[in-house]
């Protein structure tokens, strides 16, 4: 590797010392770095969070160019490593001492009158449907391949992939699932039943999610969120479809730090 895009997440490093000095050291070895995202890098280095590394997952996606994710936050499952180890990431990097994980991504449309309304997008961690604002409950539909799962009233429900399993869905007493699984995870959010759990589904089925605020008892809104980054109001009766995309996630691991690895630090720690 001779080139990296770094991309920094200002609030973790506000005074921009742990990347001038990772710039500075790069620059040392011949390495070439730049911070627009639209040049040719052999690699991408992120600095900051799991936040940082989704919305720079995002930003790439029309790009095959892998992702290190380097964590300057508190609980970082994306993160490869922590602060103390990124000068010796880097030497592992440029000598070739890694692998690339491929994660699965999922598309969301946003329906309306049966129709597909605005713009494809795209999720690495998960779609949330849930209520708006002060909203008191949300009544959801939701169906696999066309076929009604159940109905839920409550917060909402969550559509997590595998690597977003550690986020909100892990936070929503969802199960936490192995990187390179290919499924989906359906989890209803507070709902107001103990018996009520996730539902587990192929990569290859389609997930819709109806929002019923039509109901004299519900009569609240929604908002479709994807990432946790880009928020869609929902209007009664609007769907949302979830499947898996051709695209991928690239993050770059090393043999020494698997998932379970990781896991566990996270979990204890």
């Amino acid at each position: 590797m001779n080139s990296f895009l770094l991309v920094t997440n200002r609030n973790k490093d506000p005074d921009s010392s742990v990347t001038d000095a990772l710039t500075e050291y790069l620059a040392g070895k011949g390495i070439k770095t730049g911070t627009d995202i639209d040049g040719d890098y052999d690699c991408c280095l992120v600095l900051g969070g799991d936040g940082t590394i989704i919305n720079t997952v995002r930003r790439l996606k029309d790009k095959d160019i892998p992702i290190l994710g380097i964590n300057l936050g508190h609980l970082g499952f994306m993160s490869s490593i922590e602060r103390n180890e990124i000068y010796s990431a880097v030497d592992r990097l440029i000598a070739g001492d890694y692998y690339v994980e491929e994660r699965m991504m999922v598309v969301a449309r946003h329906l309306r009158q049966g129709k597909v309304y605005g713009p494809e997008r795209l999720a690495l961690n998960d779609v949330v449907i849930n209520r708006m604002g002060f909203s008191r409950i949300v009544c959801v539909h939701a169906y696999v391949n066309d076929e009604p799962v159940n109905t839920y009233l409550g917060d909402g429900i969550i559509i997590a992939t595998p690597t977003g399993s550690t986020g909100y869905n892990l936070s929503a007493s969802g199960p936490i699932v192995t990187p390179e699984a290919k499924l989906m995870v359906l989890t209803p959010i507070c709902p107001h039943s103990l018996s009520l759990r996730s539902v587990v589904v192929s990569s290859n089925d389609t997930v819709k999610v109806f929002v019923d605020t039509n109901r004299d008892s519900y009569p609240e809104k929604a908002v479709m969120t994807i990432d946790g980054q880009e928020p869609v109001e929902l209007e009664n009766g609007d769907g949302v479809e979830v499947c898996c995309s051709d695209r991928k996630a690239r993050l770059i691991r090393f043999n020494d730090r698997g998932f379970f690895k990781v896991l566990h630090m996270k979990l204890s720690g």
